[in-house]
């Protein structure tokens, strides 16, 4: 065989590692974002906030995603959905998307960038900080967005994730 006919075995051996179970071990790789989170303790887990006049209580993860990856565009009254997200940048963010909607972040930046240069339509409203979140979707009917923590008290609807 070629490989016994080669008098550097070795440096062989070497190369075929480097160029093929290297790449492959990249792929395979989890994230730092998603083993970071997964190390870090539960005791701060991420909310899903609405506008106080929707109806729903409750939605899927199937919903959920939907609503955020902004193909679901009405609520089921009728409302439309504006969705307010923190900067993708943001931990807070990071962590509602790997832990709540179990997605990485670029999957879901694609697919906002995807709606927004297709021409379809505008993409989530970003704001800087969990108070400015609390205070755009109590003021916009049939706002979404996520929160750190408990929600502070009724200015809000929280939602269950079935």
């Amino acid at each position: 065989m070629f490989i016994d006919m080669y008098k550097h075995k070795p440096i062989l051996l070497l190369f075929i590692f480097l160029c093929i179970l290297l790449p492959t071990r990249e792929i395979f790789a989890q994230p730092e974002d998603v083993k970071n989170s997964e190390a870090k303790s539960n005791d701060k887990s991420n909310h899903v906030i609405t506008n106080a006049g929707l109806q729903n209580s409750e939605l899927s993860l199937n919903q959920l995603r939907s609503i955020f990856s902004l193909r679901a565009r009405k609520w089921p009254d009728g409302t439309p959905i504006t969705v307010f997200v923190l900067r993708d940048e943001n931990q807070i963010h990071r962590e509602f998307l790997l832990k709540t909607l179990k997605m990485l972040p670029h999957q879901l930046r694609r697919q906002w960038d995807r709606y927004i240069y297709s021409g379809i339509g505008q993409g989530p409203v970003v704001v800087e900080s969990q108070a400015e979140m609390i205070s755009k979707v109590q003021s916009t009917p049939g706002g979404i967005g996520y929160m750190e923590g408990g929600v502070p008290d009724a200015q809000v609807h929280e939602l269950s994730i079935l």
